[in-house]
């Protein structure tokens, strides 16, 4: 699973929301003076290299720099790179208040609103990018405020499928599942008899990252939501969002996660302190048999003894369809920047079949590129013909929905909705109340 960023609890976010307030005010008085000088001081030089920062960490730098380096040989444009997955959007913050933005930024797509909002990146004219034809409609989409205007590139995308233990589907004599029903009676099969035969009551039949961490229960649940067929916010249609949070469809998913939960008692324990990290775990140990998930834990569960025992499946179809969750990351243009033609140039590069497929395998082990947003570029053909890649390009193609990441501030609203489902498990309450609650700090939020 990509990773959900903001990582406050409650009572902290509380503590830190006058901070932020001023914090923003800071951000849009730089970034109007950026604006007002003309391009101003923001950005690195009009020659030079092209300062570029991306949140990541690891063998993702080596990918980037793969990448970059086939825009430098065809450009003759060399950049400069900073990377670090540690208080970047921190990092940002303090370089639009001193109005040393970089050129470029790489980051989730889930930073539209937040960005946009701040004032420190810029309109994209698709027209200026090469290819663009070729990027699918709904990465662009992504990439999109709620008037249709454009403030990023797409470079990768991804939507959640279902791993299901094949083996332990074979002791039980079922099939993966194909709806919500389904996924009760297979998660209680793989709860109540044995399936891995050691004769212990030791198995779960679902992996959930519960953590409010990073929004993670938020982000997990969402599945279920848009298989309900809710969501959390919509626009208005006249430049606004309003809550749709307490929909019947949305209390259907809760209620859902909930019977699982507290009713099924499915999910592997500790789950409502678990990370992704731990909820990996759970299914490479063989505690969980099923769990919803990004493509990119194809590498991770690969490296562990649950190669070769788990098939890869379309999420199961809630009351709705079949549904999932979205995401991408994204190129944006920083507010200030003197280098646009060389931003369209990289940004052209980025999603060109080349620079796509080097995001993919470059360096097998950090698939910087998910899935391709380049329709022309077939992710199971460029992974050697697994199939596992060509499910979750179906996925995202056909049924997948992004969150709605050009709210101002989305990250408030994920994080509240994970605060809000973790204490409703932890204490088995009532779905409808919570969301109902949940309703009103919308409502407030969207006030501001």
């Amino acid at each position: 699973m990509s990773a959900p960023r903001t990582s406050t609890t409650g009572s902290t976010r509380r503590r830190r929301a006058l901070p932020m307030a001023a914090l923003a005010i800071t951000l849009v008085t730089a970034s109007t003076a950026l604006t007002a000088c003309g391009g101003g001081s923001g950005g690195g030089s009009a020659s030079g290299p092209l300062k570029v920062w991306v949140r990541g960490a690891g063998d993702s730098q080596k990918a980037y720099q793969m990448v970059f380096d086939g825009y430098t040989r065809k450009t003759g444009v060399k950049v400069q790179l900073f990377m670090t997955n540690t208080d970047f959007e921190t990092k940002l913050n303090a370089a639009a208040a001193a109005h040393k933005l970089p050129d470029v930024v790489i980051d989730d797509g889930s930073q539209l609103g937040a960005f946009k909002s701040q004032g420190i990146i810029t309109e994209v004219d698709q027209a200026k990018i090469s290819g663009a034809s070729q990027v699918s409609g709904a990465a662009w989409k992504s990439v999109a405020d709620d008037q249709g205007k454009t403030y990023g590139v797409p470079f990768s995308a991804q939507a959640n499928v279902l791993l299901v233990r094949s083996d332990w589907l074979k002791k039980v004599g079922m099939q993966p599942p194909k709806t919500w029903a389904d996924l009760e009676k297979v998660a209680e099969a793989f709860t109540t008899q044995d399936p891995d035969g050691n004769g212990k009551n030791d198995t779960y039949g679902l992996a959930v990252p519960g953590s409010t961490q990073r929004g993670y229960l938020s982000w997990f649940w969402s599945n279920f939501l848009y298989q309900a067929g809710g969501n959390f916010l919509e626009p208005t249609g006249s430049g606004g969002f309003r809550s749709v949070i307490d929909s019947p469809q949305a209390v259907q998913a809760a209620q859902f996660l909930e019977k699982l939960y507290c009713t099924d008692k499915v999910v592997q324990p500790g789950a409502l302190n678990n990370l992704t990290t731990d909820t990996n775990k759970a299914f490479q140990t063989g505690v969980a048999g099923m769990y919803l998930t990004g493509p990119y834990a194809y590498a991770t569960m690969d490296a562990t003894a649950v190669k070769g025992k788990y098939d890869v499946v379309a999420p199961p179809a809630g009351p709705k369809g079949t549904g999932s969750l979205a995401e991408g990351t994204t190129v944006y243009a920083m507010a200030g920047s003197k280098r646009a033609a060389d931003f369209d140039a990289l940004a052209s590069y980025m999603v060109s079949p080349e620079a796509q497929k080097t995001g993919m395998t470059g360096v097998p082990t950090s698939t910087i590129v998910r899935l391709p947003i380049n329709t022309t570029v077939d992710p199971a053909t460029v992974h050697a013909g697994d199939p596992r890649w060509q499910v979750a390009q179906q996925v995202y193609a056909k049924s997948s929905t992004y969150e709605p990441v050009s709210a101002p501030g989305w990250e408030t609203y994920r994080s509240d909705a994970s605060e809000s489902l973790n204490k409703m498990l932890s204490g088995c309450g009532d779905p409808g109340k919570t969301l109902a609650s949940l309703d009103s700090q919308y409502r407030s939020l969207l006030k501001k």
